[in-house]
């Protein structure tokens, strides 16, 4: 019987974060990571754009781990 590999786990820094948010942009919307990031956080991006193209989810998603406007607050959930 063939044993399973598990992958390890690979930490990352906001700068490489950051980087793969501007090439995953570049890629999916054509625009720079911080473009994406700064229409995101002001919410001029709404969801039916986020709809629009496949990855735009995943780039929001990436935006709250980079540093954007909601990165690291401290919500209470209700």
């Amino acid at each position: 019987m063939a044993q399973n590999k598990i992958a390890g786990i690979r930490w990352v820094n906001k700068r490489e974060l950051r980087k793969v948010l501007n090439e995953k942009s570049r890629r999916v919307l054509g625009v720079s990571g911080e473009e994406f990031q700064r229409k995101f956080s002001s919410g001029k991006l709404g969801q039916k754009d986020l709809d629009k193209r496949s990855g735009t989810i995943e780039l929001a998603t990436l935006c709250s781990f980079t540093g954007g406007k909601s990165a690291g607050t401290k919500r209470k959930r209700g």
